[in-house]
């Protein structure tokens, strides 16, 4: 007879079991992941519980060779962004993303990131629509908007990361350190090593930094709800 135990092991299974390789569509999956860590915290389920082990290996997920950053968006959230998804975050040479993590985790990461830049983006466009500098004045304008909203969007990452932790059950609290091993192990395996930069970025044009904190406050960058039409819940 099937315990009651089971019964939520083996659904938490499940949805976990939901990925892209086996059939669901994106938004499924990430909404299947969302559904199992929830179910994990509320009913304080074991790694050992879902046979999670050590050996589980971590996979890199890189940005296609084409993908363009010409305001620097993408490079501005990716490490908030990344510690947010549970992953490592890094831009090589040639300016491409790079996320490692599980892959339920390094999945999020890329599809909030491809999300949050095309918010900022959108943005950005409103907010040039009233613009009438021109030149280099333009471009700072530009710059500096796209700058202070995603500083914004990344602070609340970060500050969304900080309370989680702080509520987290010690399985939960686990659960993060197997994913952090699983992450060393397939960087050292890859020989990569990685060094933090401070951001060169600097502050053209006060108003338009101001303009874009504001817009990065209007953000929305949860993990989508069900279906594949799904939209973002607000944070």
């Amino acid at each position: 007879m099937t315990t009651q135990r089971e019964a939520l092991l083996t659904k938490i299974r499940a949805l976990l079991s939901k990925t892209i390789e086996n059939g669901a569509t994106e938004a499924e999956a990430l909404a299947a992941l969302a559904k199992a860590r929830a179910m994990v915290d509320a009913y304080d389920v074991g790694d050992d519980e879902l046979e999670l082990t050590k050996e589980e290996a971590a996979i890199i997920l890189r940005e296609p060779r084409d993908s363009t950053d010409p305001h620097k968006i993408k490079q501005h959230l990716a490490v908030a962004v990344g510690k947010f998804c549970e992953c490592t975050a890094w831009r090589n040479h040639s300016g491409t993303i790079s996320f490692c993590g599980l892959r339920p985790d390094a999945q999020l990461a890329t599809w909030m990131l491809d999300t949050l830049t095309a918010f900022v983006t959108n943005e950005l466009v409103n907010h040039l629509v009233g613009c009438i500098a021109e030149g280099r004045e333009r471009r700072r304008v530009l710059l500096s908007f796209a700058l202070g909203c995603c500083d914004r969007i990344s602070q609340r990452l970060d500050q969304l990361r900080e309370q989680s932790a702080s509520l987290a059950t010690p399985n939960a609290k686990a659960l993060v350190v197997v994913k952090d091993a699983a992450v060393k192990a397939t960087l050292d395996a890859l020989g990569i090593s990685l060094c933090s930069r401070r951001s060169s970025a600097t502050i053209g044009n006060s108003a338009s930094y101001g303009a874009g904190k504001a817009a990065g406050d209007r953000a929305s960058f949860g993990r989508p709800v069900s279906g594949q039409n799904a939209t973002l819940r607000l944070k």
